[in-house]
């Protein structure tokens, strides 16, 4: 039995114990406290040891790196999440691209509203009253709007896409007015932050009726 204490003391597993103040030398716990004073003092003062070890343990153990690898995620998550917008509402301005099946709104306002440049499919030249419905307008009407827009001086742009439309075209269009806004490689990306203003019903109103044919 000793032999075993020694060796789990060796290892880590007991720490702050000693034979004696356990009884291994022929009697039992109980009857070596009780009957030695200091036995019960020695006792209790590896008790208290081994709950200050335990919480020294606890708190800059091994695990301390996991944890603070969690702490610092949490706090991250929190920053982002109740920091909003990852910039300053107040400098941005804002280039709103409505798709619809028949025609592309792209107007580009300041922070509180005011427009300062439009632009749709129909005020393009190259395209006619029946090229507006090609899947190719909204990429040519973006572009155009986007280079117009860069002599406004734009330094960043937070880009808001309206319309229901498969994903690949709102992607699209946002591609194209970055590329009409920066003509060479060396531009800055002026965009910050993009967002998908679609109202989507949630179990909303009922749909008509089919047709049945």
């Amino acid at each position: 039995m000793t032999n075993l204490f020694h060796t789990l003391e060796t290892a880590g597993y007991v720490r702050g114990f000693s034979s004696a103040s356990w009884g291994l030398n022929g009697r039992n716990q109980s009857e070596n406290v009780n009957a030695n004073p200091s036995a019960r003092l020695d006792f209790l003062r590896d008790k208290v040891n081994i709950n200050s070890k335990s919480e020294n343990n606890a708190e800059i153990g091994g695990n301390s790196r996991q944890v603070d690898f969690v702490r610092g995620a949490i706090d991250e998550e929190e920053k982002r999440v109740m920091g909003g917008y990852p910039y300053n509402q107040h400098d941005a301005d804002f280039v709103h691209i409505k798709l619809l099946r028949n025609n592309t709104f792209v107007t580009v306002t300041d922070s509180k509203g005011n427009t300062k440049l439009s632009g749709s499919a129909g005020s393009l030249k190259d395209l006619k009253s029946g090229q507006k419905l090609s899947r190719y307008a909204a990429e040519a009407t973006a572009e155009v709007v986007g280079r117009r827009a860069k002599g406004l001086g734009l330094k960043s742009v937070v880009m808001k896409v309206n319309g229901f439309t498969h994903f690949k075209r709102k992607r699209n269009a946002i591609l194209s007015w970055k590329e009409g806004f920066t003509d060479s490689k060396g531009d800055k990306n002026p965009i910050v932050y993009i967002e998908d203003t679609t109202r989507r019903a949630h179990n909303g109103c009922r749909l008509p009726k089919s047709r049945r044919i």
